[in-house]
């Protein structure tokens, strides 16, 4: 594991992700193989904190959406059930659920889902 990523080698894993060149298991791979083990998507701004033993990484914001001040844990699940929606329809889908962010355990292969108010919602990425 190298733990000295570069603005510019992060900023390259990204490009590659998001221009469809690798999948997301890929992603994942290649991220902890580089020292990243977590992140976590502000989902109002879709801004991305990259989180390593050395390192952290902030990718730029991408929407403006409006949280819903009811979390609703049926729509939540139904768009992780549907994660196959483009990354920013995701967001919006979780946004209106009530979701304020969530964050990707990469080690684990989990994510954590808070609401509004605290709730948690966790899933064992199917990868």
């Amino acid at each position: 594991m190298n733990d000295n990523l570069t603005e510019s080698e992060f900023q390259e894993i990204i490009r590659r992700r998001s221009n469809g060149e690798i999948s997301f298991p890929q992603f994942l791979d290649e991220l902890t193989r580089r020292g990243i083990n977590e992140y976590e998507i502000d989902v109002a701004t879709g801004q991305a904190t990259y989180m390593g033993v050395h390192s952290e990484f902030k990718t730029d914001s991408q929407v403006s959406l409006l949280i819903s001040n009811q979390f609703n844990r049926n729509r939540v699940l139904e768009a992780i059930a549907n994660i196959s929606l483009p990354f920013l329809d995701f967001l919006k889908e979780i946004a209106e659920a009530g979701i304020v962010t969530y964050r990707v355990f990469i080690p684990e292969k989990k994510v954590s889902y808070i609401g509004i108010r605290g709730e948690e919602i966790e899933e064992r990425l199917k990868i």
